[in-house]
């Protein structure tokens, strides 16, 4: 790989990150925008969200983790990353905070350290999540991209409403959220890029596989915990919008 390649690939690597980072940073600025965001939009904005990475953990990448790794330790690698996020919801907090956010109390939970350690991991995982993603070479790495993107809007506006529903001030409340949220997210990928997994390389197969267990705990903590307790056909026609939308993207580029 020549020096000027591998520039390319910490520029691509960073705006994608960069982009992740900005998604979270707009789902901040909507929710103290308004005084009141109804229960049933986020729900319907997290399911969505839920879709899509749904959809890229098991036609992306699961199949690309297998390829590199093999059935067997792929699948450890999967389920390593589910048991991670399973533990740090079961025994720490909600690893995902806009799944905590669609409870129906009238006051959220306090911004708690425990909260906002489960958050910089759930953070750090989506910003190597793009690392791996881009590495593949593929358009897995866009896939990715789209459906971490998607996920950052409600995550950050969740995270904000929590932050309000403690008693923290609005623009406290933002800044809080886009400085958790920047800072995670881009350690993830200057972690990856740090080490500078080659891409034949097996690790890159089990970095993929930790994520997407990671995903699929993501998913069914907010379809089945939660979201489809409160509105279950409109939440499961979202999570099938999201997606779609995750294949239609994929069929444009040529992934499927």
């Amino acid at each position: 790989m020549t020096a000027s390649s591998h520039l390319g690939l910490w520029q691509l690597i960073g705006l994608r990150v960069v982009l992740a980072a900005a998604a979270a940073t707009l789902g901040a600025a909507i929710a103290v925008s308004f005084k009141k965001i109804s229960h049933l939009g986020l729900c319907l904005l997290i399911s969505f969200a839920a879709g899509a990475l749904l959809a890229v953990a098991i036609f992306d990448i699961l199949p690309e983790t297998f390829a590199l790794v093999g059935p067997l330790k792929g699948s450890i690698s999967i389920l390593s990353g589910y048991l991670l996020f399973f533990l740090i919801t079961r025994f720490v907090f909600h690893i995902c905070p806009a799944c905590s956010a669609t409870h129906t109390e009238v006051n959220f939970k306090a911004i708690t350290a425990a909260m906002i350690v489960a958050l910089s991991v759930h953070s750090f995982m989506d910003g190597l999540a793009i690392y791996a993603g881009t590495r593949t070479g593929s358009d897995l790495g866009f896939l990715i991209l789209f459906a971490v993107v998607f996920h950052k809007v409600p995550e950050g506006m969740a995270l904000s409403l929590v932050a309000l529903g403690s008693g923290m001030a609005r623009r406290r409340a933002f800044f809080m959220t886009f400085a958790l949220e920047a800072i995670t997210t881009l350690s993830g990928g200057l972690v990856g890029l740090l080490f500078f997994i080659p891409r034949e390389s097996v690790w890159l197969g089990y970095i993929l596989g930790h994520v997407g267990g990671g995903f699929i705990f993501l998913v069914v903590h907010a379809l089945l915990s939660e979201v489809v307790k409160h509105h279950p056909r409109y939440t499961l026609l979202s999570a099938f919008c999201g997606a779609l939308t995750i294949g239609i993207v994929g069929f444009l580029i040529g992934a499927f």
